[in-house]
């Protein structure tokens, strides 16, 4: 059993370690912390401020763009168009403290880091987060 788990494990570090996430939180503390949890997870974390202060490059590919939740909800809305001028059809995810800002994006009413990772898994998989997490 325990050599299952493991093997478990390892296939899915090993899909996460393909997997680029472009983070983004105006607090400099949120964004090192976010990024130590993705990359700890094996994911492969691009941290910015703003996309609007970030060179983008044509080779820059994102799997999932995550929104945080101390950005204020006009903030959050110039973000995403940001990133759906550079990133066409790229999908975002807004973590919230109240309601959402972003029209169509995915989204969480949490703050707790083992919530974050099930939304990722969730999104890449190609399931819908509404809110609260199962």
């Amino acid at each position: 059993m325990l050599t299952l788990e493991y093997n478990r494990r390892a296939h899915s570090q090993q899909l996460s370690s393909m997997t680029r996430i472009l983070s983004i939180s105006t607090s400099e503390v949120l964004r090192t912390t976010r990024q130590l949890v993705l990359e700890k997870e094996g994911y492969k974390a691009v941290s910015v401020g703003d996309p609007s202060d970030h060179t983008f490059s044509a080779d820059d590919k994102f799997d999932l763009a995550i929104i945080g939740h101390t950005i204020r909800g006009q903030d959050k809305r110039r973000m995403a168009n940001i990133i759906n001028q550079h990133f066409p059809g790229l999908p975002i995810l807004e973590l919230c403290f109240h309601s959402p800002e972003i029209p169509g994006a995915d989204f969480i009413f949490s703050d707790s880091p083992a919530d974050l990772l099930v939304a990722i898994r969730e999104i890449l998989a190609g399931r819908r987060v509404r809110g609260f997490l199962p």
